[in-house]
């Protein structure tokens, strides 16, 4: 796959089937991540790899889908949740500003590195923070920012071109996901 064919079939994935990611596909994520720009070269990004089943299922709660989409929409069926997940941290003994840009850049890396590999991946920002420090016993000096729910599509995410509205929907087809055309992005060109 080259790389403009990874940028346009980057979509959210919210059901997967039920293969395993293996450990180093997911560490594999990492170390992309672990190369992304970082303001100043201080990196204080670190993660959390959530494979095992047993707590796949224990997290799979803590999380929220797709809040635009009708309730009975959103969340992935039994039989198909994630089977992985990466908790991204900030490490606020080492960096307490300009992380937003860092961690932007580490989970694109991410998302476009779980396309390459044949995943898909859901960035989520819609997680509850307390239920998860608990869980995983994470000490109070980090940051939990964000979950990255993974595992191989079962599900299709296409673009559509904008009308009149962001509001994202699914269709036994898939999600349908309407994007802006260039021209209309496009402030000034000199």
């Amino acid at each position: 796959m080259d790389f403009e064919e990874i940028i346009y079939k980057r979509r959210t994935i919210r059901r997967f089937n039920q293969e395993p990611v293996s450990l180093e596909t997911l560490k594999k994520l990492i170390d992309y991540a672990r190369i992304a720009p970082m303001a100043k070269n201080v990196q204080a990004l670190e993660f959390i790899i959530i494979k095992n089943q047993d707590m796949c299922k224990k997290l799979f709660p803590l999380v929220k889908w797709a809040s635009s989409l009708p309730e009975n929409e959103r969340t992935p069926e039994s039989g198909r949740e994630p089977t992985a997940y990466i908790i991204v941290l900030i490490n606020t003994k080492i960096k307490q500003s300009y992380v937003d840009y860092d961690v932007g850049a580490a989970v694109e890396n991410i998302l476009l590195g779980a396309v390459n590999l044949g995943l898909g991946a859901c960035w989520m920002g819609s997680i509850n923070h307390n239920k998860i420090r608990s869980l995983l016993k994470i000490p109070d000096f980090y940051q939990i920012v964000h979950v990255i729910s993974l595992g191989y599509p079962d599900e299709k995410s296409v673009i559509e071109p904008y009308v009149d509205s962001f509001q994202y929907w699914k269709d036994e087809n898939g999600m349908h996901i309407p994007k802006r055309n260039l021209e209309d992005i496009l402030f000034k060109i000199f």
